[in-house]
C-alpha cells in the first residue's frame, strides 16, 4: 500500500513539475512578445515624412510557441479576428500587424498603398502556397503537386493555365459564349420545373444554390458529369465547407467528413474524366461546348494536365479546385444579393427600381440582353456592394526574397496577407461601412448628367477579385452569372416574401422590425471569400409566364 502510495505521489509530483514548466514556457513567451510588441508599436514610421526606413510589421503577442497566433486566427466567426485587428490599428494608429501562423511570420498589410504595392510586387509569388493546396485540399501527391503548379514554366515554349485563361475565360467571345451557355442551362432547369406553373413556397436560397450549382456545373464541365454523378452535389458542398481547415492542415481525424468528400468528389471526377478520354473523337476541339467536358476552357486546361504528365487522380483535384472557384463565389452572391432585393427590411424603392432597369435589358422574345444588363447603374452598384460587404479574400503570398513593401519590411520565408474584410470595412474608406447601401458604387456623369457606376480608382481599398498577377481569371463570368440569374428570377416569376428561416427550413423565426431574421454569416475560416450564408428566406415563386 505504501509502495502504491509512493507511486502516485512521484507520478502526481512530475504531473505539477510538467505543468509549472508549461506555464513558465508559456508566461515567458508571452511577456516577451507582449514587450517586444509594445515597443515596436511604438515606432511606427511617420507617413508625412518623405524619408522613411521600412520595417517588419509589429509582432502580435502570443503564448504558444510553434503554434503562435494560429488558434486566434482560425475563430470561426467570420470578422472576429479582423475586428480585434483593426481596434490594434486604431489603437497605433498601425496599417500593418504580424502574427505567428502555424511557425511562419505572416504579415497583414490593410493600407490602399500597401496592398497596391504587394499586388506590384515581383519578389511575392504564391506558387508554395498552391502546392499546399494541391496536397491538402485535392488529394495530389507532392510530385503531381509540383507539375500542377510549378514555380516557373517556359511560357513561349509551353501552355500555362494563366495563359489558357486570358484566352478562354477572360475574352469577351469566350466569356459571353459561357454565360450563354449557363443561362440556356439555367432556363430549361426552371421550365422544366412544373410546381413553378402554380406557385410553391421554398428556401430561396437552397433552392438556388441547386439551380446554379447544376446549371454552372453543365455550362463548365458538360452535361456527362452530373449525368454519371447526380449526388456530385453532396460531395462538393461537404468539401468546399472545409476546404479552408485542409488548406490550414488540419488532420484527418478532425475534419474526417472534409476528407472522405473530398476523396469521394475527386474519385466522381476521376471517373468521369476517364470516361471523357474514352468517348473523344478529337473533332471537337474548337466546339464552345461539348457534352463530355463542356467549355473550351475545361478542355484546353486538360491539354495542360497532359502537357504536365498528370496522373488522372491529379487531374481530377485540379477540375475540382477549378469548379469551386466559379461556384464558391457566384453562388452565395447571387444568394446575398436577391435576399437584399427582396426583403422587407431593405429600403422599400430598391425592389422596384431594380425591376424597372431589369425591364429595360429584356428583349421582345422575353430573353435578358447581357450586354446591357451589365450595364445597369444600380443592379451593378448593388452587385459590388454584395461584394464589398460579403467578401472575406485574404490575398496570400510568400516572399521569395526579402523586400520593403511600400514601408513594410518582409524577410525572405515569411508570408504576406491582404486582407479584404480590414479594407472593404474600413470607415476611412467607406462610409457607414457595416451597412448595405446598394447605391454606394453609383456615379453621376458631370458632363450629361446620365447614371452609372464605378468601382475603378480605389486601389488597394476594394479588391473582391484578388490583385496583381493572380487576379482571379473567372470574375467576369461570374458577375455575368449572378445578374444573369437575378434578372431571369426577378422578370420571370413573382416572388413574394414569407419569412425569414432557418437554413434547413424546418424551424421558421418570422420577421420583427429590428430584422433579427435576416440571415447571418456562416461560420467559416478567414479566407472563405464570398461568406457563406447562415439561415434563409421563405418565399412563394409562382412562373409569371412560361419561359421560352
Amino acid at each position: 500500500m505504501a509502495s502504491n502510495t509512493s507511486v502516485l505521489s512521484i507520478v502526481g509530483g512530475a504531473t505539477f513539475a510538467l505543468l509549472v514548466t508549461v506555464s513558465l514556457v508559456l508566461a515567458y513567451t508571452y511577456l516577451t512578445t507582449l514587450f517586444k510588441y509594445e515597443l515596436d508599436v511604438r515606432k511606427h514610421p511617420d507617413h508625412g515624412s518623405k524619408i522613411q526606413v521600412a520595417q517588419h510589421p509589429p509582432l502580435v503577442p502570443y503564448a504558444i510557441p510553434g503554434l503562435g497566433s494560429t488558434i486566434s486566427f482560425s475563430n470561426q466567426n467570420i470578422g472576429v479576428f479582423w475586428r480585434w485587428l483593426r481596434t490594434q490599428a486604431e489603437r497605433y494608429q498601425q496599417d500593418a500587424f504580424s502574427i505567428m501562423l502555424s511557425g511562419t511570420r505572416t504579415h497583414f498589410i490593410f493600407s490602399e498603398a500597401g496592398i497596391s504595392a504587394a499586388f506590384r510586387s515581383r519578389q511575392l509569388s504564391r506558387a508554395r502556397l498552391d502546392q499546399q493546396l494541391g496536397t491538402n485540399v485535392l488529394g495530389m501527391s507532392k510530385a503531381d503537386s509540383l507539375k500542377a503548379f510549378p514555380y516557373d514554366i517556359d511560357e513561349k515554349e509551353k501552355s500555362t493555365t494563366a495563359r489558357i485563361h486570358s484566352e478562354h475565360l477572360l475574352t469577351p467571345n469566350a466569356v459571353n459564349s459561357l454565360t450563354s451557355k449557363f443561362m440556356e442551362v439555367f432556363l430549361q432547369r426552371l421550365d422544366s420545373d412544373r410546381s413553378l406553373d402554380k406557385g410553391v413556397e421554398i428556401d430561396l436560397y437552397d433552392w438556388l444554390w441547386q439551380n446554379i450549382f447544376r446549371s454552372s456545373t453543365t455550362a463548365l464541365c458538360g452535361a456527362k458529369l452530373l449525368e454519371m454523378h447526380p449526388d456530385f452535389d453532396k460531395d462538393y458542398q461537404t468539401w468546399e465547407d472545409g476546404m479552408l481547415g485542409m488548406l490550414f492542415g488540419t488532420p484527418r481525424l478532425f475534419a474526417s467528413e472534409s476528407y472522405a468528400a473530398r476523396d469521394s468528389a475527386v474519385s466522381k471526377l476521376e471517373k468521369w474524366l476517364e470516361a471523357g478520354y474514352a468517348s473523344s473523337t478529337g473533332n471537337q476541339e474548337d466546339l464552345d461546348w461539348e457534352p463530355n467536358f463542356g467549355a473550351k476552357v475545361v478542355r484546353k486546361r486538360h491539354a495542360f494536365y497532359k502537357q504536365q504528365g498528370l496522373s488522372v487522380h491529379a487531374q481530377a483535384g485540379f477540375d475540382l479546385i477549378f469548379l469551386a472557384g466559379i461556384l464558391s463565389n457566384a453562388t452565395p452572391a447571387t444568394g446575398w444579393l436577391l435576399l437584399h432585393i427582396l426583403s422587407p427590411t431593405s429600403d422599400p424603392k430598391f425592389h422596384p427600381t431594380i425591376m424597372n432597369e431589369l425591364r429595360s435589358c429584356q428583349r421582345p422574345d422575353g430573353s435578358v440582353d447581357i450586354s446591357v444588363l451589365t450595364r445597369l447603374p444600380l443592379l451593378n452598384s448593388a452587385f459590388h456592394e454584395i461584394l464589398r460587404l460579403y467578401v472575406d479574400l485574404l490575398v496570400v503570398r510568400q516572399v521569395d526574397s526579402s523586400v520593403a513593401i511600400g514601408h513594410h519590411y518582409v524577410k525572405q520565408g515569411e508570408q504576406v496577407m491582404a486582407p479584404s474584410w480590414m479594407t472593404h470595412r474600413n470607415p476611412a474608406f467607406f462610409a457607414d461601412p457595416e451597412v448595405f447601401d446598394p447605391e454606394r458604387f453609383l456615379k453621376r456623369d458631370e458632363e450629361t448628367g446620365k447614371l452609372g457606376y464605378s468601382a475603378t480608382g480605389l486601389g488597394g481599398k476594394y479588391f473582391p477579385f484578388g490583385g496583381g498577377h493572380y487576379m482571379c481569371p473567372g470574375r467576369t463570368f461570374a458577375k455575368q452569372e449572378v445578374l444573369g440569374s437575378v434578372a431571369v428570377l426577378l422578370l420571370n416569376f413573382d416572388i413574394e416574401f414569407v419569412e425569414f428561416a432557418k437554413r434547413d427550413g424546418k424551424q421558421p423565426v418570422g420577421i420583427d422590425k429590428d430584422a433579427t431574421g435576416f440571415p447571418g454569416l456562416k461560420k467559416g475560416y478567414a479566407g472563405n471569400q464570398v461568406v457563406g450564408i447562415e439561415g434563409d428566406m421563405r418565399v412563394r415563386i409562382k412562373r409569371k409566364n412560361h419561359i421560352r
